[in-house]
């Protein structure tokens, strides 16, 4: 990615649609400078990137809206981030390490900036170093020069490597990443692990709307106050399902070739009739689903003469 080669108009929407899961502005108008490539493997996605001044805002809407359930470690190597969240702001400078929660609001606002970023999925990252209910800066430990040296090299790598080793890759950065978490003081807490990995698959594979407590207490055979500890962060466990099943549904309203009614839709998620869904669904976005159905018709019929093609096709290729 290199926007520099983009008419000057063309410039920060490029990058925008490359930067998925916040609301994102220029801090000036003119040109916008971002040059660097993303490289998945799988479970994490990584890259080494140079930007000019942005804000990038991930409001409580946006948060229950798209579900990105993964965890940002960023390597600040040039410039500052202003860092809100949790009703605090952190300013961080060059050399700094820090790590944001997708799951939680935040706002950071930077200058221009070269970095280091690691975005891992949740589960992935989890699967070594436990829960973690933390973000923020970072201690200056030696394992996260040891991360940054490698990933650096790996990605100067990629463009030779084969897709088949991806994951072993992704692996390798991880582990890494995990010990210095870890050696920073994010504290692990495997007993809770691999319940919270079955609790969360035995919510999965029940029928929408017919999931509860005593269920799954009984299915797993632990008590009532692990189970609240379990989805203590997703505001217990019966708002965790229904936040689950409203993306559902907001995912379908927000495709162009959903053709399901309001009535269908609480059906097929469990919920008790179409005013049911249209209250839960108005509380978590902030909006009617009809309402969402009909912006992005407007927005389609709007924007597509508009956009650039190699504009439109980054945008369409961001899930």
């Amino acid at each position: 990615m290199d926007s520099s080669v983009l008419p000057e108009a063309e410039q920060f929407a490029y990058w925008a649609a490359h930067s998925r899961g916040a609301r994102l502005r220029p801090l000036a108008p003119g040109p916008f400078l971002a040059r660097g490539d993303l490289w998945d493997l799988g479970g994490l996605q990584i890259t080494l990137v140079e930007v000019d001044p942005f804000v990038a805002i991930r409001d409580q809407m946006l948060v229950n809206a798209v579900d990105a359930d993964y965890l940002q470690l960023v390597q600040l190597l040039e410039g500052s981030i202003t860092f809100e969240s949790d009703g605090e702001t952190t300013l961080l400078e060059a050399p700094v390490s820090f790590l944001r929660d997708y799951g939680r609001p935040s706002t950071a606002t930077s200058t221009r900036i070269r970095c280091l970023i690691l975005y891992f999925a949740r589960d992935f990252l989890e699967e070594t170093v436990g829960p973690i209910d933390f973000q923020g800066a970072l201690a200056p430990v030696p394992d996260l020069m040891l991360l940054q040296t490698i990933a650096t090299r790996m990605i100067r790598f990629f463009p030779a490597a084969s897709a088949d080793s991806a994951p072993l890759y992704a692996t390798i950065l991880r582990d890494l990443a995990a010990a210095a978490l870890l050696r920073a003081g994010i504290h692990r807490r495997t007993d809770q692990l691999s319940l919270l990995a079955m609790a969360k698959n035995y919510v999965a594979a029940q029928p929408p709307g017919t999931l509860s407590v005593a269920g799954i207490t009984a299915a797993l055979g632990i008590s009532r106050s692990v189970v609240y500890r379990l989805f203590e962060r997703d505001g217990g466990l019966l708002a965790y399902d229904r936040m689950r099943r409203l993306r559902a549904v907001h995912r379908a309203m927000s495709n162009p070739l959903n053709g399901s009614t309001l009535v269908e839709l609480a059906a097929r998620y469990g919920f008790r009739d179409q005013a049911a869904l249209s209250r839960s669904f108005r509380k978590a976005f902030g909006s009617a689903p009809s309402d969402l159905g009909h912006g992005h018709a407007a927005i389609l019929s709007s924007t597509a003469s508009a956009v650039p093609d190699r504009i439109r096709h980054a945008l369409d290729s961001i899930d």
